[in-house]
């Protein structure tokens, strides 16, 4: 990736982490997935009036003169039924986004693929197509779509005609004061829009005139001119310089442009902001009915102590609340947590305590199974610790195959993996697999192999390896 898109990312990271990102989707976006874009959309309108779509520069005027010929908006209204209505395949990028900690949306495209999106990451998500639904917020909330144009499902109220355009600032005021607001408070990402629409265009001036040039970043990613998409040098030249004279001018509005050579680079930056957001929470993953051959008392310290200091360093922790381990993980949260409830917060610790008696339709195994994949994909990097169970038969110490399950979902899902090989049984097991083949869980960390390598010690005591734990968390999100 270049400087600018790493810079980029390392700072839309920041504010995903306080909470206060938020996308600006534009047709690009839904083209991706396999939708019309606006010249798609109006290509039989235009020759419905004896007009070459790709001829034609100004779309608004076009539809506008389709609605005059015609007397009404029928035929346009139907095209938006045809096109938008039946399904699409949600793009990895729509994913993404979904996935991230994004509560606000705004587009103006009529599909519902970031709706749909959402709903399927999960999260309860409010819709709002007209002015008159911003006055009432669906109940807890998660996410909300502003879809300031309208939606599909309602083309006759959908904004495509100049005269629609016209009347924008009179009948969606709503929109434009809510937009507005989030402008000022929220950190944007423009992604698949142009920059061509006059309502956009409208509110990015109202906030600079109100704020004075003391507006917040906003940033957008634009894909270069590429000499194979023109017949000529010339007009290459052309769109290189147009662009050059538009990133400029977006520069007034504090938007900064972030270049690409082709589409395929968003998919890896918005999966490198996924990867390094969740690297930001951890799971802990461990059980002891034994701590042997540590003391209980030398072994709940290290589990307190650990938690304690990945919450002092803002990082947020997953535990499953596994035997022997998990008052320590919250005791050790809510410490650092009370000690400081101006820096740190409760959100910091996410416990998920394990179902231990079916009581709906699915089998105990099955439900865990679900449940673990489900809590292991908040985080980024898993702990894992000691592995051990009583046979609640026989009373005899045995492996407990959980952690291996929860080891293996986290490969499977990307993880990045430090099992405390000193602290025994399973983990001990897992510590080792990862250290002979150290190049391949911990590729892009090979600097690192000196200090996991640590982590199997044992002649050092538990309460030392915190330290480098941490140093080893730090190392992964620095990269």
């Amino acid at each position: 990736m270049t400087t600018e898109q790493e810079s980029f990312i390392n700072d839309y990271l920041k504010h995903l982490i306080n909470g206060d990102a938020a996308i600006f989707a534009g047709a690009g976006l839904s083209v991706g997935a396999g939708y019309v874009d606006w010249k798609g959309l109006l290509k039989d309108i235009a020759k419905d009036i004896g007009l070459e779509i790709d001829k034609e520069s100004d779309l608004i005027s076009l539809a506008q003169f389709h609605v005059n010929e015609r007397g009404g908006r029928g035929r346009l209204n139907q095209k938006i039924i045809e096109e938008f209505t039946d399904k699409a395949e949600l793009s990895e990028n729509h994913k993404m986004l979904a996935r991230l900690p994004i509560r606000t949306f705004w587009t103006t495209n009529y599909d519902s693929l970031l709706e749909d999106s959402v709903s399927k990451a999960l999260k309860r998500v409010d819709v709002k197509h007209t002015p008159s639904q911003l006055a009432n917020p669906l109940y807890k909330r998660e996410v909300v779509v502003y879809k300031m144009h309208g939606d599909a499902k309602h083309p006759q109220q959908a904004i495509l005609t100049k005269d629609d355009y016209e009347q924008y600032h009179k009948k969606n005021e709503g929109f434009i004061t809510t937009l507005s607001s989030d402008l000022i408070s929220k950190t944007f990402l423009f992604i698949g829009f142009s920059f061509t629409d006059p309502n956009l265009d409208y509110v990015l001036s109202r906030v600079k005139l109100f704020l004075d040039n003391n507006s917040r970043p906003h940033y957008c990613i634009i894909k270069k001119p590429s000499p194979d998409d023109f017949k000529t040098d010339a007009d290459f030249d052309y769109a290189t310089r147009r662009q050059s004279l538009m990133i400029s001018d977006l520069r007034r509005f504090q938007i900064q442009a972030v270049l690409i050579d082709k589409y395929p680079e968003i998919d890896l930056m918005l999966s490198q902001i996924e990867k390094r957001y969740k690297r930001n929470t951890i799971f802990i993953s461990g059980s002891a009915a034994t701590y042997a051959p540590h003391s209980e008392q030398e072994s709940l310290e290290f589990v307190h102590n650990l938690t304690m200091e990945l919450i002092k360093q803002k990082y947020s922790v997953v535990n499953g609340f596994g035997v022997g381990i998990g008052s320590a993980v919250i005791n050790g949260a809510l410490e650092a947590i009370y000690s400081a409830p101006n820096k740190f917060n409760e959100e910091q610790l996410i416990m998920r305590p394990f179902p231990q008696k079916k009581s709906g339709t699915k089998e105990l195994p099955e439900l865990w199974h679900e449940y673990r994949t489900r809590m292991i994909s908040f985080a980024g990097i898993a702990i894992f610790l000691f592995g051990n169970k009583k046979d609640p038969t026989t009373g005899e110490i045995k492996t407990a195959d959980g952690i291996q399950k929860e080891f293996d979902i986290a490969v499977s899902q990307g993880l990045i993996l430090i099992p405390i090989g000193i602290t025994g049984y399973i983990t001990n097991d897992l510590w080792q697999l990862v250290q002979d083949n150290f190049k391949v869980y911990y590729g892009d960390f090979p600097n690192l192999n000196e200090a996991f390598k640590s982590l199997g010690d044992s002649t050092k005591p538990l309460k030392q390896h915190v330290k480098t734990i941490m140093e080893i968390i730090k190392v992964i999100n620095e990269k």
